[in-house]
This record gives C-alpha cells, sequence and structure tokens, in this order.
C-alpha cells in the first residue's frame, strides 16, 4: 500500500492509544499520522456518555481542520460510547477499537476480559461478548486503572496491579482498554503466564483494509502542513516518522512515545 500522502488521525483519552499509534506504524509506516491524546480528561471510563461525545467529537472537529482520510478511535470506551453516532457526523471514515474476544476464543476458553466501567456496561461490549457462545468471558470493570497508569507514564506515581485485578483461574486474559497494553506483561504474569490479547493489531489492519478501498485521498485540494507554528496549533512532529502531536497534550504524549521507544 503506497499512500504517503494520507493523513491518519489517532485518538485516545490519554496515553493508551500510544500502544495502538505504535502497531499502526508497524503495520503501514508509509503514512502520516496526528494524534490527539485529551490527557486532561483522562480517563473517560467514569465519565458519562454524553460527556465522552463531546470529547470525541472535539477530536474529531480537530482532525476535519487537519484534513484527515480516515481516524482511529484507539480508545474502547469511546468506540462503545459513541463510535457510531460519529461515522454519522463526518465524511471521513472512523475506525473503532474493540476487545479482541474473537482472537481470544480461538484458542481459550475461559477469558477474563479487563475493560472500565463505561465499556462493559454498554450494549456494544455485551453484543460483542455474546457473539462468541463458545467461549466464557468473565468481563470485569477495572475502575481506576487506566488513570492509574496514565498517572504512573505521565508523572512516575507507583502503581500496584493487584489493588486492581481480581482473582480467579483463567486460560486468557483480554485488555478492552488501550491503556492496558502498558502492562500486557506483567498482567499475563499476574494470572501465571497466560496468553493476553489486545484489540490493537486488528485496528491496524482494519485501517488498512479501509484505506485500500480508497482510490485517492479524500481531500484533494486541502492544505499542505505547516509545523513551523507549532505554539499556536499545538502541532509537534517526530522527524522522519510522519507522526504529529496535536492538541495540548501534544508535547506529553510526543515525550511518552518517545521515553517508550516505541518507534
Amino acid at each position: 500500500m503506497r499512500k504517503k500522502g494520507f493523513r491518519i488521525g489517532v485518538f485516545d483519552s490519554g496515553i493508551g492509544g500510544l500502544t495502538v499509534l505504535e502497531t499502526c506504524l508497524r503495520v503501514a509506516h508509509d503514512l502520516n499520522y496526528f494524534y490527539y491524546g485529551d490527557n486532561f480528561h483522562a480517563p473517560y471510563g467514569n465519565r458519562s456518555a454524553e460527556e465522552i461525545t463531546v470529547f470525541v467529537r472535539r477530536a474529531l472537529t480537530k482532525f476535519s481542520e487537519i484534513g484527515v482520510d480516515a481516524a482511529v478511535l484507539a480508545c474502547n470506551t469511546a468506540t462503545a460510547v459513541c463510535a457510531e453516532r460519529m461515522r454519522g457526523e463526518f465524511p471521513f471514515p472512523v475506525i473503532g477499537t474493540e476487545p479482541a474476544v474473537k482472537v481470544a476464543a480461538k484458542t481459550c476458553s475461559n477469558v477474563l476480559v479487563l475493560a472500565t466501567s463505561r465499556t462493559v456496561e454498554s450494549a456494544r461490549f455485551q453484543s460483542l461478548i455474546q457473539s462468541v457462545p463458545s467461549c466464557r468471558f468473565t468481563p470485569f470493570a477495572a475502575r481506576g486503572l487506566a488513570g492509574a497508569i496514565e498517572a504512573k507514564f505521565l508523572f512516575g506515581k507507583s502503581l500496584t496491579l493487584s489493588d486492581h485485578l481480581p482473582k480467579g483461574n483463567y486460560d486468557g486474559v483480554v485488555l478492552g482498554c488501550t491503556h492496558y497494553v502498558y502492562l500486557k506483561s506483567e498482567i499475563s504474569a499476574f494470572y501465571g503466564g497466560i496468553p493476553v490479547f489486545d484489540g490493537n493489531e486488528g485496528t491496524a489492519k482494519r485501517l488498512v483494509s479501509v484505506l485500500s478501498e480508497q482510490k485517492t485521498n479524500l481531500y484533494d485540494h486541502r492544505q499542505p502542513l505547516d509545523i513551523t507554528q507549532n505554539t499556536n496549533n499545538c502541532l509537534t512532529k517526530i522527524q522522519s516518522k510522519g507522526v504529529y502531536f496535536v492538541g495540548k497534550g501534544g508535547k506529553i504524549n510526543e515525550s511518552v512515545f518517545k521515553s517508550e521507544r516505541m518507534f
């Protein structure tokens, strides 16, 4: 796929979506990515659907101003709450991120699904797990875990994983929040080294599939990027990687992205 001129918006409530961005870069590295992390309102898991919708619409409006060809909701909560509504409001494809329950069910039969309260309670999530009756899923709303991960990576605060995870015997764990991917190895170890699944790969492959269906860029007459106005536009770039960080949290997210050596 050679679509170097394509612009892709990637949105999350904070730093969790950086794990999705990293996967997208690995799967489709020759695109221009614009990352918007809404760190100042993170986490979304305990917020109302109305608040989340307002925040997501604000981010997608920014992407519209940039002239993206597609947007990735790198947030399971945002996807569960308002992905369908956003698809009806914006002209570009909106790609969601969902728990990899179908992938887990291929090799596991008793799976713990860790997610935020808002995701677990959503009709979209309930429909998803019911679509795979061959596997037993135990949803668990890990209240506070996404916020604790955000605080750990942004402010160096301590995090005791056992405070956030339920005890039990499972043969697999699905991560229903992109923040949790930072602790994928630790979560696996907590449950005795069982496999842990996330939806990042599926999201990246779906992006590639959607773009392959587009013959030309969505916007033929958009303005070329100008990153000389970084201060006014809160726009920074990792040189040679085609990754831009937008919004008030741009520099914060760029710093985490670099420090975690995601590229």
